[in-house]
């Protein structure tokens, strides 16, 4: 196990005082990249953007940057050391999430913004893709998309056309986006906030890869 994930997996399921409180990894992960994006950012920034309480952000900023993951400066908010950085980028790549990106325009038609992840070699758990979907509205997208690579192309679970006749132009955005390999699987998320879209894609692909 990373180092990354041990401290984070504390707060899956952590122990204090009063009711015990769960945090979903995909918030976990999602806390350091908006640090990572948008630091230095203050707290109660970072709580509006998450959903969560602010005891619960406040300790875990506490824990990160005791463990060097983070740098929290009075006045001036926290940012994300090259450590926090190099330990977050291994945990998405070594569980198989190749990629996270923000869209520069939307094409779903379901929201203002759209994040797509890309998720090496899990074709195979994709069945039609609503269980994606299913994940993705539920941490708050209006939708998402998913597909899978198979033959140089990127297919729509259950349409007989590939996304190359059906929207030629997402097919060639997210194929120049992404270096996508035989039965890897992208996603796309739609959301009214940019942070909800991107929440929605790291919920959906963690579940693909059995570490929601």
């Amino acid at each position: 196990m990373s180092r990354l994930l041990e401290v984070l997996a504390k707060w899956r399921g952590r122990t204090g005082r009063g009711p015990k409180v769960e945090v979903p990894l995909h918030k976990l992960i999602l806390l350091m990249r908006v640090v990572g994006s948008e630091g230095p950012i203050g707290r109660y920034s970072l709580v509006d953007k998450l959903r969560l309480g602010e005891g619960v952000v406040k300790s875990m900023l506490s824990t990160l940057a005791k463990r060097g993951f983070l740098e929290a400066k009075k006045g001036r908010g926290c940012t994300l050391t090259p450590e926090g950085r190099r330990e977050l980028e291994e945990l998405l790549h070594k569980h198989g999430v190749a990629g996270l990106e923000l869209l520069t325009t939307t094409h779903l038609g379901m929201g203002a913004f759209e994040v797509a992840v890309h998720v090496k070699g899990a074709a195979s758990r994709v069945k039609m893709g609503v269980e994606q979907r299913d994940e993705a509205i539920k941490a708050g997208a209006r939708g998402a998309l998913t597909l899978v690579f198979r033959g140089g192309k990127l297919l729509v679970p259950g349409v007989e056309e590939p996304l190359e006749e059906l929207s030629p132009r997402l097919a060639s955005y997210l194929q120049g986006l992404f270096s996508l390999e035989e039965g890897d699987v992208v996603i796309v998320c739609s959301s009214d906030e940019r942070w909800r879209a991107e929440e929605a894609a790291l919920a959906t692909a963690l579940s693909l890869v059995g570490l929601s």
